[in-house]
């Protein structure tokens, strides 16, 4: 036994390293095998090197089947009986599911494509990451036993997520009635838990801004034909992640309210894996959605 877990997923990475807690008398380390900042985590691959590292620890914690935000976890030869797939602890009707996905890959020769889609980032939902950090919690008991180390550190992820849970309640009931467009569905997660809906563009690239339109007019007629009472246009609009410059003073001038969220899919700028990272990062989340609702 090594005493080594690796995470193939930031927040996930965050979620273990808090159980584990600081002086963990039973993991040494908690190593994350992840895309660093500014990578498309899509298409990041892991060095042959992390690749042996992944094979000699006792844990590999993955975001999983369904979901899986590290497709390159199938093309590697991995110890099965070791694998947390962490989206094992999500019921089939919790998964977000997209039907006409649009992706454009800039690698490979298939180029833009419409498709089926699982959205990975279960962790902007933190009702979702608290199944997803039990049943961490649960594998890790069941392979190194029962620790105070591990109760003391899983009673703080929980406290964290308490916290997180009512900010999102706090949206939820909140007195005005808000409609809220994305410019992808990597958030939709994070919409649902603070009940404000599934209206998605696809805007991951440059585009002229009468396509930008015609997207939105589009948006905006598929609402209202799955609920004739649904509003003609929308009160706030989330960028997913990165802002596509181009169409940054198109958006401005379509909704009065505009914010950036962080999807929070590999560490920041600096490299910084301080495991406090995705839960801050989700409180200033929720933080900037709450004011531009107020």
């Amino acid at each position: 036994m090594h005493h080594r877990i690796a995470v193939t997923n930031y927040p996930l990475y965050c979620i273990v390293q808090t159980i584990c807690g600081e002086s963990n008398d039973v993991v040494k380390n908690v190593i994350y095998v992840g895309p660093p900042h500014g990578v498309d985590p899509h298409s990041w691959m892991p060095s042959i090197e992390q690749i042996r590292e992944l094979q000699s620890v006792d844990l590999i914690v993955c975001n999983g089947a369904g979901a899986a935000f590290a497709t390159w976890v199938d093309k590697v030869t991995l110890p099965e009986d070791r694998l947390c797939k962490t989206t094992d602890a999500i019921k089939l009707e919790e998964f977000v599911i997209v039907k006409d996905y649009q992706l454009v890959h800039s690698h490979g020769p298939e180029g833009e494509h419409s498709h089926s889609w699982v959205v990975p980032q279960s962790w902007l939902s933190p009702t979702i990451a608290r199944k997803q950090a039990k049943l961490c919690m649960d594998r890790m008991v069941e392979f190194y036993g029962q620790s105070k180390s591990f109760d003391d550190g899983f009673a703080e992820v929980k406290n964290k997520l308490d916290g997180l849970e009512a900010a999102c309640e706090f949206i939820k009931n909140s007195d005005r009635d808000f409609t809220v467009a994305c410019s992808t569905p990597d958030i939709l997660y994070l919409t649902r838990a603070i009940g404000l809906g599934d209206r998605y563009l696809q805007w991951t690239e440059s585009r002229p801004e009468s396509d930008a339109e015609k997207e939105l007019d589009a948006m905006r007629a598929r609402a209202v034909k799955e609920n004739p009472d649904a509003p003609q246009s929308e009160s706030l609009f989330l960028w997913s992640g990165k802002v596509v410059e181009s169409l940054s003073g198109f958006a401005n001038q379509q909704w009065k309210s505009v914010v950036e969220v962080d999807l929070i899919a590999a560490p920041n700028e600096d490299g910084d894996l301080d495991p406090e990272g995705y839960f801050e990062r989700m409180a200033s989340n929720l933080e900037r959605i709450r004011v531009a609702t107020q």
